[in-house]
């Protein structure tokens, strides 16, 4: 759905093309995100569908196929924010509210400060416990500085996901 939500944020702002549309993720991602073509109107034709975007303008040229461009539907507007706040309320990483970033002055900021709020005590209590277990009796058998190595890695980044999720906190507490 991340697509779908920048998509749908992006007709928030105005009526795109589809390849607009593709050319400000690339641009707005340095090329780290890969969208292709095939996805992009795959995503295009599932929000037509389900009738959060519309067709807005046909334009016909010469030797070249109709260009058309879309607009959202007050229905895709409401969806729009669910699925904002869906994402805040379920991520996994601050890499997955990338999407949703761009548009959260479309939303309620209290209630995605409660949402990071509670994502920070998760993966706090996810910190702890793993602290608590000192990794896994299952890898036993696995050398010790490995086990040292495996140990940082899972540690480190939840510390990261937590300063990350905290100045995100902050950022949202300001708006």
């Amino acid at each position: 759905m991340s697509l779908q939500i920048f998509i749908l944020g992006m007709l928030h702002k105005g009526d795109y093309h589809p390849y607009d549309v593709k050319k400000r993720i690339v641009q707005g991602t340095n090329n780290t995100v890969n969208v292709t073509d095939g996805n992009l109107y795959y995503n295009f034709e599932a929000l037509l569908k389900k009738e959060l975007i519309q067709k807005s303008q046909i334009i016909h040229a010469e030797n070249r196929p109709d260009k058309i461009t879309y607009s959202i539907t007050a229905k895709g507007r409401e969806v729009f924010k669910e699925e904002i706040y869906k994402s805040f309320k379920n991520a996994k990483s601050i890499r997955s509210l990338f999407a949703a970033l761009p548009f959260i002055e479309y939303v309620d900021t209290k209630k995605l400060v409660f949402y990071v709020e509670e994502i920070i005590e998760r993966f706090e209590k996810k910190l702890q416990e793993l602290e608590e277990r000192v990794l896994a009796a299952e890898f036993e058998s696995v050398d010790p500085n490995f086990k040292l190595l495996m140990s940082e890695v899972i540690t480190d980044s939840l510390q990261l996901e937590i300063r990350m999720f905290k100045k995100l906190l902050i950022l949202l507490q300001n708006q």
